[in-house]
């Protein structure tokens, strides 16, 4: 299915080849001496001798010029393809996600060793996003492995995501195999919920806090539950089959919060569950906080390295709100979806929200995404969620 030409290949500047042969698979533009490749086209990355150091595909557009698919001289074909997709799913397997849930993260980009793909599975149809210039000129071939060697019952692309106008690309949505149903219910862990994969965020279901709100489930026997950034309320419905007395969900997005009061309902916890159509930053501002289990699971503040200083004083304003209007006994989880953010950054900045606050509290969970996110160990980037759940006295 795939050929390729030595003639396509990418000299490294004397002195630059370290990352490569620690195996991160991000070769930056300034690293490069010259490029004899056309962008989104596979090509050999050499050492500035030319000596073949791995391969990956190229893009003159963006920041990352490079984003390597193979190491060493061994070239990119179709059975590499299928031994990464057939790899993904076994981990998926062995670590107990597909036990526990029909609602997973089939590939995760440079966690499964496939830059640039991110495919999600529910209930046996699979969603694709294609990121990158180089994975969309690849994405043919992947979904057919994807539909001969899984053979799921549909595959639908949904390649919407912001980051494709820097690779020159358009928005794609599109069915790709089969026919997708608009929505589909999924199970994990024995809780029901409604993904919408055409309208959704993402693909239509936040997969990666599956631990957290198992987490939340376990905690919130008694407590009543304030679900902020909510989207389709599955924290909300983890609290209330938990035990919770009541759950608010706040969120801007009118259709999500419709979803959510459905979810809710689905799991027969409905009664218990109120919605809030609201700016969260605005709600926090305006309004007591009397609930004593808050999650605050909001968007990526920081999309880039240059807006990290304003987005850590977005974390700080919404934990530090929190944090002074939530009753003694209160469980927080707070939460950044954010790679630029990382954890050690994160807790300072929840550290400094508690002592602005002036209240006493400790840490008693620290969280990362589950193991259908894979954090590729050459690319600390790919580890990009992290939580904390605070118990304030």
């Amino acid at each position: 299915m795939c050929t390729y030409n030595i003639m396509q290949k990418v000299i490294l500047k004397k002195g630059k080849e370290k990352s490569v042969v620690h195996r991160h698979p991000w070769i930056f533009s300034g690293a490069i001496a010259h490029a004899e490749v056309s962008d989104g086209q596979l090509a050999a990355v050499c050492a500035h001798d030319g000596t073949v150091l791995a391969w990956g595909y190229y893009n003159s557009r963006t920041d990352i010029a490079v984003r390597l698919l193979s190491f060493g001289d061994r070239k990119p074909d179709t059975d590499l393809f299928v031994n990464r997709i057939c790899a993904s799913l076994t981990l998926r397997k062995v670590t107990g996600i597909t036990q526990c849930t029909n609602a997973y993260r089939l590939i995760h980009s440079e966690g499964d060793m496939l830059p640039g793909l991110i495919v999600d599975w529910y209930k046996g149809h699979c969603v694709m996003q294609s990121l990158t210039l180089g994975m969309d000129k690849l994405k043919v071939t992947i979904a057919q492995i994807i539909n001969d060697v899984l053979k799921p019952e549909s595959i639908y692309e949904r390649s919407d995501h912001e980051g494709r106008k820097k690779e020159g690309l358009h928005e794609q949505s599109t069915q790709v195999y089969g026919y997708t149903p608009e929505i589909i219910e999924v199970n994990e862990n024995g809780m029901l919920f409604l993904v919408d994969v055409r309208r959704g965020q993402k693909t239509g279901f936040f997969c990666d806090q599956r631990d957290n709100r198992k987490k939340v489930k376990e905690i919130a026997n008694g407590r009543d539950v304030l679900n902020l950034f909510s989207y389709t309320g599955g924290f909300s419905v983890a609290a209330l089959l938990g035990g919770a007395k009541s759950a608010v969900s706040v969120d801007g997005s009118g259709s999500a919060l419709q979803v959510a009061h459905r979810n809710c309902e689905m799991n027969n916890v409905g009664q218990a569950h109120e919605i809030i159509k609201a700016d969260v930053f605005d709600y926090i501002n305006n309004n007591d906080i009397t609930q004593n289990l808050i999650i605050c699971d909001p968007p990526a503040l920081a999309k880039n390295k240059a807006s990290v200083n304003n987005a850590a004083r977005g974390y700080k304003e919404l934990n530090l709100k929190i944090i002074s209007k939530c009753p003694a006994d209160s469980f927080l989880l707070t939460c950044s979806c954010s790679r630029f953010i990382d954890h050690k950054l994160f807790q300072q900045i929840v550290f400094a929200a508690c002592n602005d606050a002036g209240r006493d509290a400790c840490i008693v969970g620290r969280y990362s995404q589950p193991a259908d996110h894979p954090v590729n160990i050459y690319c600390p980037e790919t580890e990009y969620l992290k939580a904390l759940l605070l118990y304030i006295y």
